[in-house]
């Protein structure tokens, strides 16, 4: 069959016509965002399909995360623990939090100093790790203290990783997610300048729960408990208002309300949550209201109850058709726990919780044995996609915090992009005209399989969906020598079957015949190095094994197939007698 020059050119035509059809919207996507002229155009249609570039070259932003010592502390300590005691842990974190600040210590090491500055035995706040760890004695608490932060951020390494490279809107370039010490973690994501949107989504624990909502009358003998118990001379009772199960507060009275709660948690907490819901309310005056809810702080259902999370448009038929909502599924518990829980609460409300924040709070009609249920109340398409890739991601399993967030501009991009295709051009130049001095005829033949193969990588690139990074370019830069270098080998070959006395057919047959071994050990070796790094590799690295690893094979392709198919046909349709070598 590969004998056959019809089918020959009919598969090379094909990846030819194939790689022009990809490589297009790229094309049409760049000449159009870097035209001042045509900047009011909508190229949106052409994103999705143009070659996507790295944070290197089209700029993007630069998040550093760290870990949210205050709560995860709290975290790790024991759950049953008094007020008192937990009012005493509180002022030993921040403590130690200032100390490790000001002397940039270890914070883990620095609540060892302190605590035994202070003659604090830790064990009356941390025995519950002791008991995780049989065996372990007292002095060993940072230990395992360290060992779980270990642990906790390499969750969040893998969850981040998920979250982000799984969603539409932020993996739009190949997001580097990489430890940084001990209890940091960097992100890059390229192509995004909302830096308030990114860095919500980021930092969202996905704490999703299902829970009871209390009536009225429990959340005002609550907020009476409040009001008694502190010196404000705001009264919650003033400035919140009945309505529909739940209460409403001016928008201008967030602040304030928060403040009463959070210094008279220790009222409630113990069995009941006071959050807010997700949207903002308006009135026909133009006022803006906020709804609270009485929430059991003992939730029905966890996040880890729940799976195959959707965001979809709700079908016609629903009270929210035509709006965006996220449906999920339940565990084999979960869905046990739940028509338990629906089945003793018929009547009552269930809150929709996700990060704290209340997304809707329906009556139970019935009891639910399917387990299925859905989130609605959503303000637009991304943030249902959003909900729904973190949920799916799973939960933070340690809360995390921004500590630096840097826009990286697309002028230094734009600087690497020229220097990196002017090396390029100036490489390709370079090995045209050394072919043809060197090889006459035939290097121009090479030339031209050349020119295919970039074509032709470009065209798998964008259809893989790669990421080209700085990196990345000069893995094509290697390409192009590693092509050439198939051909020089070949060629040499050639040229040895010539000076033997063979006929022109019978030397390029043998020359590639015996070149290809030597060729593919050559380049099977160089694949084998390229799959590793692009395996275990991530980012800038993943980049250049990947531009690498379609380079090789194309330029096998090229090297072997195209230029002995422009031979052979030389020798079909020209009877030479000397070959231009």
């Amino acid at each position: 069959m590969f004998q056959n020059l019809n089918i020959r050119w009919s598969i090379i035509i094909a990846f030819v016509i194939g790689a022009i059809y990809f490589i297009i919207p790229t094309y049409e996507y760049y000449s159009i965002i870097n035209d001042p002229e045509l900047n009011d155009l909508d190229v949106d249609y052409l994103r999705e399909d143009a070659l996507k570039l790295g944070l290197d070259l089209q700029g993007g932003l630069y998040i550093i995360l760290e870990l949210d010592y205050k709560p995860y502390l709290l975290q790790q300590s024991n759950q049953s623990q008094s007020t008192q005691s937990k009012n005493s842990l509180v002022d030993l974190i921040n403590e130690t939090l200032s100390a490790s600040l000001q002397n940039q210590t270890d914070v883990l090491d620095q609540l060892l100093a302190t605590s035994q500055k202070n003659n604090i035995d830790l064990v009356n706040y941390y025995s519950n790790v002791l008991k995780i760890n049989p065996g372990s004695s007292k002095d060993n608490i940072i230990d395992i203290l360290k060992a779980n932060r270990t642990e906790s951020i390499t969750s969040i390494l893998e969850v981040m990783r998920n979250r982000i490279e799984s969603h539409n809107k932020y993996g739009v370039g190949e997001p580097t997610i990489q430890q940084f010490g001990s209890d940091r973690l960097i992100i890059e994501l390229a192509g995004v300048s909302d830096v308030s949107n990114a860095k919500e989504y980021i930092q969202r624990t996905a704490e999703f729960e299902l829970s009871l909502v209390y009536d009225l009358q429990k959340f005002n003998d609550i907020l009476l408990s409040i009001d008694k118990g502190t010196k404000n001379e705001i009264k919650l009772q003033n400035i919140l208002t009945p309505s529909r199960g739940s209460m409403l507060a001016l928008d201008k009275n967030y602040n304030i309300i928060n403040s009463i709660l959070e210094k008279s948690e220790s009222v409630f907490s113990d069995r009941y949550q006071i959050l807010w819901d997700n949207n903002l309310e308006s009135t026909t005056s133009g006022d803006i209201y906020r709804r609270l809810y009485l929430v059991s702080s003992k939730s029905a259902i966890s996040g880890g109850q729940v799976k195959d999370p959707k965001a979809l448009i709700s079908e016609f038929g629903n009270e929210d058709a035509g709006r965006w909502i996220v449906n999920l599924d339940m565990t084999k518990e979960g869905k046990i726990k739940w028509s338990r829980f629906t089945g003793n609460n018929i009547g009552n409300r269930v809150a929709i919780v996700l990060d704290k924040k209340v997304f809707m709070a329906p009556t139970i009609q019935s009891k639910i044995s399917s387990g299925g249920t859905r989130i609605t109340g959503f303000a637009n398409k991304q943030e249902a996609q959003d909900i729904a890739a973190v949920l799916k991601a799973g939960e933070l399993p340690a809360p995390i915090n921004v500590a630096q967030i840097n826009y990286i501009g697309p002028s230094l991009g734009e600087d690497s992009i020229s220097s990196g295709w002017l090396s390029m051009l100036i490489g390709l130049i370079g090995v045209f005209i050394f072919m043809i001095i060197y090889y006459n005829l035939s290097g121009l033949i090479a030339n031209i399989a050349l020119f295919i193969n970039m074509l032709l990588v470009v065209g798998i690139l964008v259809t893989m969906k790669a990421v080209l990074t700085l990196p990345g370019i000069a893995g094509l830069l290697l390409t192009i020598g590693m092509s050439v270098d198939a051909n020089i080998i070949i060629f040499e070959r050639i040229r040895e079957e010539l000076r033997t006395g063979s006929k022109v057919k019978s030397a390029i047959n043998n020359g590639y015949n015996r070149a290809f071994i030597t060729i593919l050990d050559a380049n099977v070796t160089t694949l084998l190095t390229a799959f590793v790094l692009s395996f275990i590799g991530s980012g800038p690295i993943k980049g250049f094994a990947t531009t690498l690893s379609v380079g090789i094979l194309c330029s096998m392709f090229a090297a072997i197939f195209i230029t002995r198919t422009m031979f052979m046909t030389l020798i079909k349709y020209k009877s030479i007698k000397t070959l231009s070598i």
